[in-house]
């Protein structure tokens, strides 16, 4: 479903989406902690900012997770490092190459402003997403060759809970926020789904199997829950 996406002062991001089924203006909590909130299409998207400032109290009381802050000069993933840069243009312009990610921004905005650090956030997802695209497709197929497991295809995206998934028809999905993790949980991701091409539910042959590759994994399946689907930044 399309949605717009975005950050509110003390409050963080928001994502509002418009349903010709909804009747009221509706908030919730994704699973990688952002606010959501569904309203009619008749609905304006300043309303329904207004909306979430007046249930400010309910949103930050409840919500798990704020927007990481991305700063000057962090690390985002394994390879880039984000620049923020002020110009004389008037527009937020950014630009993902080799290992940076760096957000342009007019001179009289800073890299905090609410549009600055959407911009920011947007750039690195896509560079999460090459990343994943170069790390994470080349070790799962590595990983599935030096262990006899058959899958049908790798694809990596944003997912909305999930680190990875195997469906019926032996494709694996993988989360483009895994690439940020540490190598032992990503390869117990990888591990974790190519099993399930095996065993498509959770039952003690799929740990059992499970067990052969990865030492302990509901040690590192609890190690999993400290992290969220979102955006890592490290210094």
């Amino acid at each position: 479903m399309a949605y717009r996406e975005f950050l509110i002062d003390e409050i963080g991001r928001i994502k509002i989406y418009k349903n010709r089924k909804n009747k009221t203006l509706k908030l919730s909590l994704s699973n990688d902690g952002s606010i959501r909130l569904s309203m009619p299409i008749w609905v304006t998207y300043k309303m329904g900012i207004q909306f979430i400032r007046k249930n400010k109290e309910w949103v930050n009381s409840n919500k798990r997770k704020n927007l990481t802050i991305i700063n000057d000069q962090q690390n985002i993933g394994k390879d880039h490092r984000i620049i923020f840069v002020g110009n004389d243009s008037d527009k937020i312009r950014t630009s993902v190459k080799e290992n940076y990610v760096t957000i342009f921004h007019p001179l009289h905005k800073k890299p905090a402003d609410n549009d600055v650090q959407l911009a920011a956030f947007k750039a690195s997802k896509k560079a999460l997403k090459k990343e994943s695209e170069k790390y994470i497709v080349d070790r799962a197929s590595q990983l599935a060759n030096e262990n006899n497991f058959d899958f049908s295809n790798i694809h990596v995206k944003p997912l909305k809970g999930r680190w990875g998934s195997c469906n019926q028809l032996k494709e694996l999905t993988f989360n483009i926020y895994l690439i940020q993790l540490p190598w032992n949980l990503i390869d117990y991701v990888i591990y974790h789904e190519l099993v399930h091409t095996m065993h498509m539910n959770h039952g003690d042959e799929f740990w059992s199997e499970l067990s052969k590759y990865v030492h302990q994994p509901k040690n590192l399946r609890k190690e999993m829950k400290i992290f969220a689907p979102t955006i890592i930044t490290t210094e």
